[in-house]
């Protein structure tokens, strides 16, 4: 069975991430098995719990988004790291689909999956259609819940110390790498950076 390292980045110190949490509770991605660990940049963030497990915190303060990613990833002790965003929820059953689906083309390295939004906004659902567009022409962001096999992030060198676009400038270098998945469970992103925003006719 693989073990999973989730990986949940805290950027802004003001992040919920008790939805984000929720979506890892036990049951909703059994049988898989799995570690948590949140990377931040404030020492103020408190520890917490998942069920009976323990999240193992990082700080970082002051380092870039990439080293951020990279100082989470570094503590990783899993097979399989899952980048989530704090304001993004896993699907349930996630993990257990990056398995089998692993398991069926082993030749994959990594992937992601489907986006779609916590309020149905005109411009949030015009930015689902065009993020899955874009995702079959190879590219995407780390809302998208980018997961990758831990000798290949190894490999890659893992981010590079971006502040901004650490995650497109990741995956584009995953893609040239070898084959990717892309999944078609749904992780629901918050819409709220999007609620003002109207598309172009």
């Amino acid at each position: 069975m693989i073990f999973f390292s989730i990986i949940l980045p805290i950027f802004d110190e003001f992040q919920e991430i008790t939805a984000t949490l929720a979506s890892l509770s036990p049951p909703s991605q059994q049988p898989s098995e799995f570690e948590v660990i949140v990377a931040h940049r404030q020492p103020t963030v408190k520890t917490t719990t998942l069920g009976d497990q323990k999240i193992e915190m990082v700080t970082c303060p002051g380092v870039s988004r990439g080293a951020l990613l990279n100082a989470g990833a570094d503590r990783a002790t899993g097979d399989i790291l899952l980048f989530l965003w704090p304001d993004c929820r896993l699907p349930e059953q996630a993990l257990p689909a990056i398995e089998a689906n692993f398991q069926v083309l082993p030749q994959a390295i990594g992937g992601n999956f489907h986006v779609t939004f916590d309020a149905p906004s005109r411009f949030a659902q015009g930015l689902k259609l065009l993020l899955k567009r874009w995702r079959y022409q190879g590219r995407y962001f780390g809302h998208s819940g980018i997961f990758v096999r831990k000798e290949i992030f190894e490999a890659l060198g893992g981010f590079r110390d971006y502040d901004l676009l650490e995650d497109y400038d990741f995956t584009q270098r995953m893609e040239k790498q070898g084959a990717t998945l892309f999944l078609p469970h749904y992780i629901t992103a918050s819409a709220r950076p999007f609620q003002n925003r109207k598309l172009r006719a």
